[in-house]
């Protein structure tokens, strides 16, 4: 008789693989929208910087520099797809994407005005992440 299931050994590193990539998508994913939403106004305001860095440290654990969000925010705004998104989006479960889209609206708020860039921007993402309007709203529950 063997010491080891190796079946359940496979299986454990799978969810822990499994788990760290998901991790890793959510990380992008974030990281993606927020910067981009910060400079679909074509400023990038400091508040907005500000908010971004504690989301990501709060949803990820990890630190960002003004420097490196606000260049990628520029990164981000000469790119008009949204296929990037929609892929890793695919990846993560609903609940996941809700909170990613509740980020993106609180980064939105971040300079006390909202652009109609903005909103079509907003509309674009929860399109690409297939987010029904019910869960944008937070009217459906787990």
């Amino acid at each position: 008789m063997a010491l080891v299931n190796l079946q359940s050994l496979k299986s454990l590193m799978t969810s822990t693989a499994s788990a760290d990539d998901e991790r890793e998508n959510y990380k992008t994913l974030l990281f993606t929208i927020l910067t981009k939403a910060s400079r679909v106004d074509l400023h990038t305001a400091g508040s907005e910087v500000e908010l971004i860095q504690k989301i990501m440290l709060e949803y990820t654990g990890e630190t960002y520099d003004a420097g490196s969000i606000r260049a990628e925010a520029i990164a981000q705004s000469q790119d008009e797809s949204l296929r990037p998104v929609a892929k890793l989006a695919a990846k993560l479960p609903e609940s996941m994407r809700v909170l990613a889209i509740d980020a993106l609206a609180s980064v939105m708020r971040a300079d006390d005005q909202i652009s109609y860039a903005e909103i079509d921007y907003f509309n674009a993402v929860a399109g690409a992440m297939r987010l029904s309007f019910a869960d944008v709203a937070g009217l459906l529950k787990d």
